[in-house]
């Protein structure tokens, strides 16, 4: 377990561009809750983890750290402008609540990688 999460942090520092260690305990969070949830979905042990999900976990770790990085931060996130009128000057602001819903109803987990993961399931 240990040499895939090394693996796959290596490739998630790469695409995010980060060099340093500072996030690495984020990063492997986001790929251990990727990589324990491709297990439990598709009833696997990590012994054989396939290759071919390698990238589906990177994204979905990628997802991870995205969608925690925007509720533990919604109190500090300003709002977003929706509309805005020249006559009689009106504007309209997309509140916190909004723009999480927003977040909840864009692909998951199961409508993104449900396909791939499917090739690998297996039942009990």
């Amino acid at each position: 377990m240990d040499a895939l999460k090394e693996e796959l942090l290596a490739k998630l520092k790469k695409l995010k561009g980060i060099e340093d260690t500072q996030s690495d305990d984020v990063f492997l969070f986001a790929l251990e809750t990727a990589i324990f949830d491709v297990l439990d979905y598709c009833n696997m042990t990590i012994e054989n983890f396939p290759d071919a999900l390698k990238n589906t976990v990177l994204l979905m770790a990628v997802d991870v750290i995205n969608e925690t990085s925007f509720s533990f931060n919604a109190d500090a996130a300003e709002s977003e402008t929706k509309s805005l009128t020249e006559g009689d000057f009106s504007f309209s602001v997309e509140t916190k609540a909004e723009a999480y819903q927003k977040m909840m109803s864009a692909q998951s987990f199961s409508r993104n990688y449900k396909r791939n993961l499917n090739k690998y399931r297996k039942t009990r």
